[in-house]
């Protein structure tokens, strides 16, 4: 599942940019195999980082954001939204949503 993230580095009077560099370098070594980035970007000038990652689901997001990751008590989520690939919505509009399950419940018969 894809997911863009829009991350703040929360550290201000808690802990230097050093150790918040050492963090990182370890945080990247957590993610190996865990989570595939597929682009990741530092906004210039800015304590921000923003990501695009496939992950299993958004359970195993929280756990990672909640639990693993070295950065975890700085790491300000500011924006998190799930995402589907362009082709797939065009694929929809091609059909007509036709395969996708109406949101009214079903009458039984």
């Amino acid at each position: 599942m894809l997911f863009y993230l829009q991350m703040r580095w929360n550290i201000e009077g808690r802990i230097s940019l050093n150790d918040v560099f050492d963090l990182q370098k370890s945080e990247e070594e957590t993610v190996a195999g865990r989570i595939k980035v597929i682009g990741m970007y530092k906004v210039a000038a800015q304590r921000r980082v923003i990501a695009i990652i496939d992950i299993e689901n958004a359970d195993e997001l929280d756990r990672n954001f909640m639990a693993r990751l070295p950065l975890r008590e700085y790491l300000e989520l500011e924006a998190v939204w799930a995402l589907r690939t362009y082709e797939s919505f065009l694929e929809d509009c091609k059909s007509g949503f036709k395969d996708t399950h109406p949101l009214e419940p079903q009458s039984v018969v």
